[in-house]
């Protein structure tokens, strides 16, 4: 890909181009990988149907290979030569179709829809690359449509490459709980609820069966919290690594048998927003039966819970 600065050396007006779109801060806005595919949450659908949308209102240009991915934009796009084109047609367009997807996004963040990441849904810039050859085309083509396929090539182990505690209990029924972070912060002067949206932390799943979470929100680790209290098994999945000191009642638990802890990563590693997405489509895919607290409207948790496929 080419400087996000345009070259002016390159007819913007006529050609073949392919852009990428990057989300403001690199925040995860629009679904989830998840089998090789993305699952699209409903700002995702949007962004997607306005990128068809547009080429019905401009008939200079003509849609080729495009994915919405979880945190970015991907497309071929080819511009014929008219008198009409602006001078720099490509950014016409890009900008165009920036400002329109923002104006759904703050739309969606007023009706408390999806996450609110500030003013601007898109970072200022995009990446084009001029396409001078058939086969840069086929291969960007290809490029595009394997996107999501190769989202987690390489970039995460399996999720029990680090281990502490029963193994065995991956073979029982395991219970999923998961629970998004609450929209407010707690405060020092909170004497009780997390949020209006979260609640306090909730007890343990009703249904029997070891527990399976990444136990990360303040509900999450509520049900940690109690599952220590009552001695119910159950497996804490790590995406940051399992740390080489575990809380003293976690790590009591593992020795007597009644626990596990599993990470894709190594001591140290630090939470990835992506290894977590990982860790907790894990947690869902492993678990008999899925229970959940607050999910926040088109969050990553909300997305893969309504995307789900029992195994």
């Amino acid at each position: 890909m080419s400087n996000p600065l345009r070259n002016s050396n390159i007819n913007y007006s006529d050609g073949w181009f392919f852009v990428t779109m990057q989300v403001a801060q690199n925040k995860t806005m629009f679904g989830v990988i998840a089998d090789d595919k993305c699952k699209l949450n409903a700002l995702g659908e949007k962004v997607g149907s306005s990128w068809e949308g547009m080429f019905a209102r401009h008939p200079e240009a003509y849609r080729d290979a495009s994915v919405v991915m979880p945190n970015h934009f991907h497309a071929v796009i080819r511009i014929h030569r008219r008198p009409t084109n602006k001078p720099n047609h490509l950014s016409y367009l890009i900008q165009g179709f920036k400002s329109f997807t923002t104006h759904l996004y703050h739309a969606a963040v007023r009706a408390e829809q999806c996450p609110d990441i500030g003013t601007s849904l898109w970072m200022s810039s995009y990446y084009d690359n001029l396409i001078t050859t058939r086969r840069e085309l086929e291969n960007i083509r290809a490029y595009v449509r394997d996107n999501p396929a190769r989202w987690d090539d390489d970039r995460f182990g399996p999720v029990t490459t680090y281990h502490y505690g029963n193994l065995e209990l991956l073979h029982e029924a395991l219970v999923a709980y998961v629970a998004s972070e609450p929209d407010t912060e707690v405060r020092p002067h909170d004497t009780g609820r997390l949020s209006r949206e979260a609640g306090p932390p909730c007890p343990a799943p009703p249904c029997p069966g070891p527990v399976i979470s990444t136990f990360t929100s303040p509900q999450e680790r509520g049900v940690l919290a109690r599952c220590l209290a009552v001695r119910r098994p159950f497996i804490h999945v790590m995406p940051g690594g399992i740390p080489e000191r575990l809380p003293p009642a976690v790590a009591r638990a593992c020795a007597e048998g009644w626990a596990l802890v599993l990470s894709p990563s190594a001591p140290g590693t630090g939470v990835n927003k992506q290894r977590a997405i990982w860790c907790n489509r894990y947690v869902l895919d492993r678990a008999a039966r899925i229970t959940h607290g607050y999910i926040r409207p088109g969050g990553t948790l909300e997305t893969l819970l309504r995307t789900h496929t029992p195994p």
